[in-house]
């Protein structure tokens, strides 16, 4: 596990100052699953610090090696290029790779945490598709579905052990957990039996987690993306054209014929509706599943 701690920056957070008190320290936000450059957590981490937050950049790992090919082509380099994202918009972050199932890594993020200021937001982004489009439910090996459940769910656990806690006695003025569920998580999907299992979990979660924290004032809500071009999505319909032996296009091309919208999510819609939890609009709002899906999930 890395950290990088050093890659802080010295000035206060650009864009919207409502977070911002002069007599209490920054607010931090931790966002997992957050080193992909076509991923959601990059974009929440980018909204969030133009609200005012310094962000806890997280990735799994660090190592060149662990990147896409078409990343490594573009320079991408994980956690560490979203870091200096937010430092040239003037915000202050840092990154911290490791397992989200490795309790150390809870503890690195809050060490990293508290290099920034106050903790204030846990963002839970980061996730498994557990090869959904390839088994139905009983045929998944019992060693996908202990994984995807391990990432997606007991994972969860793991970092509340040590996060929630600081939550509970940060003197950041505002609180909150929000993670990212999937509308796969709202009914089942043929072949998607370990995924939607576990994103149903997550979504029982919130609302648990709401009824016990309300109580510390500290806010827990879920946003459920519906298709949204991401890898993780990329390999999901890859296996749904393999499966159905049509080109990807086409398996795109179909589901988009389903959204009422016509077209599918953004990153940075995703990132608008966590940025909506997470900010001052939303002070009365919790044990809600935000679904930002385009309708889909209606027909």
């Amino acid at each position: 596990m890395t950290t990088g701690a050093s890659n802080v920056a010295e000035d206060s957070a650009g864009g919207s100052d409502e977070l911002l008190d002069s007599r209490i320290p920054t607010p931090v936000a931790v966002i997992t699953g957050a080193g992909r450059a076509r991923g959601i957590g990059r974009a929440i981490c980018r909204r969030l610090a133009a609200m005012g937050y310094a962000v806890v950049v997280h990735e799994r790992d660090a190592d060149s090696s662990a990147r896409l090919e078409q990343e490594t082509l573009d320079g991408w380099r994980g956690a560490h290029s979203v870091v200096d994202e937010i430092i040239a918009a003037g915000g202050r972050a840092v990154s911290v790779a490791g397992d989200v199932c490795d309790p150390q890594t809870a503890v690195a993020l809050l060490d990293a945490a508290d290099t920034l200021g106050a903790l204030a937001a846990l963002i839970n982004n980061h996730g498994s598709a557990g090869e959904a489009n390839t088994y139905l439910a009983h045929e998944t090996p019992a060693s996908l579905w202990e994984d995807t459940f391990a990432v997606n769910v007991t994972s969860l656990q793991r970092l509340g052990a040590v996060l929630v806690p600081a939550l509970i006695h940060s003197p950041a003025r505002q609180r909150c957990i929000v993670y990212l569920s999937s509308t796969a998580g709202h009914r089942a999907l043929r072949r998607y039996g370990a995924y939607c299992a576990s994103k149903a979990a997550v979504e029982r979660l919130t609302e648990q987690q709401a009824i016990e924290l309300a109580r510390y004032g500290i806010r827990v809500n879920c946003v459920a993306p519906g298709l949204t071009p991401t890898d993780m999505v990329d390999g999901t319909l890859e296996r749904a054209a393999s499966t159905a032996g049509v080109p990807v296009k086409q398996v795109m091309e179909s589901a988009v014929r389903f959204i009422p919208l016509r077209r599918t999510a953004t990153t940075d819609d995703i990132a608008g509706a966590v940025a909506f939890l997470a900010g001052n609009d939303a002070t009365y709002i919790t044990g809600q599943i935000l679904t930002v899906d385009g309708g889909m999930t209606l027909v």
